[in-house]
């Protein structure tokens, strides 16, 4: 399957988008830390943290995936990744318990 430049950035602009609305992403744990503290600067001191997490999250992935291109062909590591996550997806169902490892009390390391 090949996009457009075009279809590629509107794709891209999307994806963003579920990103910035996911409450899963990191702004959940932003506002926790302003409450926690009530204080608005609380909140805009987390931010930059978050982001340059998820810039370094996708600057990993990608040069992964460009590792991972020269060894095997981009439609396998499609279909491994798309069988990784479908299987991720289905753990994280059927288990009965929440993670032990989080929490709501965060600070500017969390």
């Amino acid at each position: 399957m090949s996009f457009s430049l075009e279809e590629g950035w509107l794709i891209l602009f999307l994806l963003g988008t579920y990103h910035g609305v996911n409450p899963g992403m990191g702004w959940l744990f932003a506002v926790a830390r302003g409450m926690q503290e009530k204080r608005t600067s609380a909140v805009l001191s987390t931010l930059p943290p978050i982001a340059l997490g998820h810039v370094v999250a996708i600057a990993l992935a990608i040069g992964l995936a460009a590792a991972l291109e020269v060894v095997i062909s981009v439609r396998l590591l499609q279909a491994l990744v798309a069988l990784f996550l479908i299987g991720l997806g289905i753990y994280l169902l059927i288990r009965n318990r929440h993670p032990r490892w989080g929490g709501m009390q965060v600070g500017f390391r969390d």
